[in-house]
């Protein structure tokens, strides 16, 4: 990829002597790929035969939100190259969130925000400056991948005098694993290290995995039967209401969505997540009450599976995830700004933290 991508450095010739990792290799360690990134591919499903999923979730498995590169280093000078599958193309999601990585600096209960990449809007590989003349102390470093595209390589460069280490461990091997939809995926967050999985990774010790298919979060048994091969859940988060176009596709699915996972993890906490308002809900009156009969449905279906003995299974409505603020907290009406990403992981944070203090 150094032969594609032009020795150029925001705009400006690098000329200092880096060397040149692949973050599959050690020290680095990925997190958000639970079925490994074999040959090379980062992908957040296996990779199937033609057919095996819909054509839709199968493409959108190759886009890399909630994927993350976890290391330690004293360099004092980081850069990375991205080649991707194509341009940013989004009218609505900043080209920062869909093709861009984000760069947090600390180890657990540390990390810092320090900078996110900018390329051009029509650039499907860029090379990106995050770290230059910091000190040599050694710190933990986590690139957050994109969220609404495929990556084909990355590569990491350090002063040729750097040392790389192995990122501080999670408390345990268990992954918080997290169902749904576009917004789930990351939409409409500013840059990577927002969407609401990724917020919660830094306030877990814990993997998270993203499971966000853009319009396609959709119950599909499939895809439950691929969560059922994921080694170690904690928690397994169901946020998938928003795409299902009917309720009845709701009523349709999540039964058995339900059962093929507690076909294989009987006791494994399942949060069920009804619909975040819409923006326009005050307005539009017919959106609110498919809303409530939507979240009266899912809240009904986990008191009947905890009445036949179902004790790990929890609701939460998704209106009381905003807050008064509910209004103020989306780009679109649907999907969700910043803000909006930080008051959904403000309020799934005491859950989370109740079920895995639990267990």
């Amino acid at each position: 990829m150094r032969e594609v991508i032009r020795e150029m450095v925001n705009g400006v010739k690098s000329n200092e002597p880096l060397k040149w990792l692949s973050p599959l290799d050690a020290p680095f360690r990925l997190a958000g790929f639970a079925w490994g990134t074999k040959g090379g591919c980062y992908r957040r499903l296996p990779v199937v035969e033609s057919g095996v999923l819909r054509k839709e979730v199968d493409e959108l498995a190759n886009h890399t939100a909630g994927g993350q590169i976890r290391f330690r280093t004293n360099a004092t000078k980081l850069v990375i190259q991205a080649k991707l599958y194509a341009p940013n193309t989004a009218e609505h999601i900043p080209a920062t969130a869909v093709n861009g990585f984000d760069c947090y600096l600390g180890d657990y209960g540390s990390q810092l925000y320090y900078g996110t990449t900018r390329f051009p809007h029509d650039a499907d590989h860029y090379e990106y400056v995050f770290i230059e003349d910091l000190a040599p102390d050694m710190r933990g470093v986590t690139l957050h991948f994109p969220l609404f595209q495929g990556v084909h390589e990355v590569r990491i460069g350090v002063n040729e005098d750097a040392v790389l280490e192995e990122p501080s461990g999670y408390d345990h091997d268990g992954k918080v694993i997290v169902y749904g939809t576009s917004i789930t995926q990351g939409g409409c967050a500013s840059r990577p290290g927002m969407a609401y999985s990724n917020i919660l990774s830094r306030r877990f010790n814990l993997e998270f995995i993203n499971l966000g298919f853009s319009g396609n979060g959709q119950g599909d048994p499939e895809v439950a039967a691929f969560i059922n091969e994921v080694k170690y859940p904690s928690v397994i988060v169901l946020d998938y209401d928003t795409n299902c176009p009917t309720l009845q596709k709701l009523v349709d699915t999540m039964p058995e969505f339900i059962r093929i996972i507690r076909s294989r993890h009987p006791k494994v906490p399942i949060v069920v997540v009804s619909r975040i308002p819409f923006g326009f809900e005050h307005a539009k009156r017919s959106s609110y009450h498919d809303r409530i009969e939507r979240m009266t449905f899912q809240q009904e279906l986990v008191n009947k599976l905890r009445s036949q003995g179902d004790g790990s299974i929890h609701f939460c409505d998704g209106a009381n995830l905003l807050g008064d603020i509910w209004n103020e907290c989306t780009v679109d009406g649907i999907h969700h700004t910043d803000l909006g990403f930080m008051q959904i992981a403000n309020g799934l944070t005491p859950l989370l933290q109740n079920l895995l203090e639990a267990r």
